[in-house]
């Protein structure tokens, strides 16, 4: 991984526009699309230059802080990298162009193995179990995330999580490390603590990722930080500060090997169940079976099929992240207004068509899955269209909510972004094995030559 070393005034007014400093994030499309029209001018070498930097709380200016957005498909990935590739060549914008890539890989790969995001839920609650019965991992444990450790710097990224949902990625890898192994707590808690409080919180992403840390994604392979690293990208937020203010000497020098406590089964690679194409997708094709209502779920609020006849509109309300505590109320109300903004959207977008023959019935807030079912009867529906949900707790609900629709005669459809289908099935192994097929990647969406 490339670092770099940054001065307190090595960006400069290069980047500055209208949403760089914009905190608490909206929970809009317009929101979305206002802070990635404000960072694209530098998703080309100013991002490559200066990606690795945390700047501190409020001042991640050299990022483009699109993940909350892109994490609920607020906007959507091919619509960034259009949008970025419009103003940037190809060979500049690289960097960038490979993080967004970078999502597509984490859920591909965790949807090749659905069984391990499960797994990893049930064993939390005898992690934390487990962990309290020992006095000083208890006590450990409960000072980290309540950011009162031995290590100032440390709690001042558990701060920003809380104040803000949101950390630099690098910040987020040094957390994990130092929690991992200088700490010496379970990644599995960790985990969970960072996808209560991230806005950005996702199941692949978050848990695959505290895995890459502690060694266990790539075997043998583990992130450590050190006191150099960190001064290294993160010279504007320390400056003036010595090791021993920022516990930096604290940080252990070598890891050790973290156990791998998930059964084998939960490793092992699964069948994606690919819904088809034709389903709701193709040149003259209408996938109507009946009357059809619109479904928006949290992890798709852009997904709008214009080759459906929609006669309803619902939201399925947000789903609890965690197995052990709700998420933060920041996190909560984030979500919330981004669904109750889809369906206001989704509403306006059928309502508005020149083929809408009748009004079209949008329910009055997102709702749970007996509500829906209530929903759904009462707009006498014969079958709901929803994007496909990737392995997590919204995906867990649908499947729930599939069954209690079949027993009222009602059919549930799930239809995959064809972004997904393309890059998934690359998404087996290491990043590399998708990584290189990137160039062909955008060729195939036409956004370069």
């Amino acid at each position: 991984m490339q670092q770099m070393t940054l001065g307190g005034s090595s960006i400069g007014s290069e980047w500055q526009s209208p949403s760089d400093l914009d905190w608490p994030l909206g929970s809009s499309r317009e929101a979305a699309r206002k802070r990635l029209d404000g960072f694209i001018a530098n998703a080309g070498r100013a991002y490559q230059t200066h990606r690795n930097a945390d700047r501190g709380e409020g001042r991640h200016v050299n990022v483009s802080v699109l993940s909350p957005y892109l994490r609920h498909r607020m906007i959507e990935e091919t619509e960034v990298l259009e949008a970025v590739l419009a103003e940037h060549a190809e060979s500049a914008a690289f960097k960038f162009v490979q993080e967004v890539f970078w999502r597509g890989y984490w859920k591909g790969w965790l949807e090749h193995r659905s069984l391990l995001w499960p797994e990893y839920q049930r064993q939390l609650p005898q992690c934390l179990s487990h962990t309290q019965q020992d006095k000083w991992a208890g006590d450990l444990y409960e000072r980290a995330v309540s950011g009162a450790t031995d290590i100032p710097l440390f709690n001042e990224w558990c701060l920003e999580l809380k104040q803000t949902g949101y950390l630099h990625n690098h910040a987020r890898m040094w957390f994990a490390s130092i929690w991992i192994f200088t700490l010496r707590l379970p990644w599995q808690l960790g985990a969970d603590f960072f996808v209560r409080h991230l806005l950005d919180g996702d199941p692949a992403s978050n848990t695959l990722g505290w895995r890459w840390v502690a060694g266990l994604h790539t075997q043998g392979k583990t992130y450590l930080a050190t006191a150099k690293n960190i001064r290294t990208c993160a010279e504007d937020r320390l400056i003036g500060r010595s090791d021993q203010e920022l516990g930096l000497n604290r940080l252990v020098s070598k890891a050790h090997q973290v156990q791998e406590y998930l059964p084998a089964k939960a490793l092992q690679k699964t069948e994606i169940q690919w819904p088809k194409p034709e389903q709701c997708e193709g040149d003259g094709y209408r996938c109507n079976r009946g009357k059809t209502a619109l479904l928006v779920t949290e992890e798709d609020l852009t997904w709008y099929p214009d080759n459906v006849d929609v006669l309803s509109v619902a939201a399925l309300s947000a789903s609890p992240r965690s197995v052990l505590a709700p998420a933060s109320d920041l996190v909560q109300g984030f979500v919330h207004g981004a669904l109750v903004d889809a369906l206001g959207r989704a509403g306006a977008h059928y309502g508005k068509t020149e083929e809408a023959a009748q009004t079209v019935a949008v329910a009055p807030k997102p709702l749970e899955e007996t509500e829906l079912v209530s929903f759904f009867v009462a707009q006498q529906i014969d079958q709901v269209v929803c994007a496909y949900a990737p392995i997590g707790p919204a995906r867990l609900r649908l499947e729930l909510l599939g069954e209690q629709l079949a027993a009222k005669g009602i059919e549930l459809r799930f239809c995959m972004r064809d972004y997904d289908r393309m890059i998934w099935p690359h998404a087996t192994k290491g990043f590399f094995q998708l990584g290189k097929r990137i160039p062909e990647f955008l060729r195939t969406m036409n956004f370069v030559q």
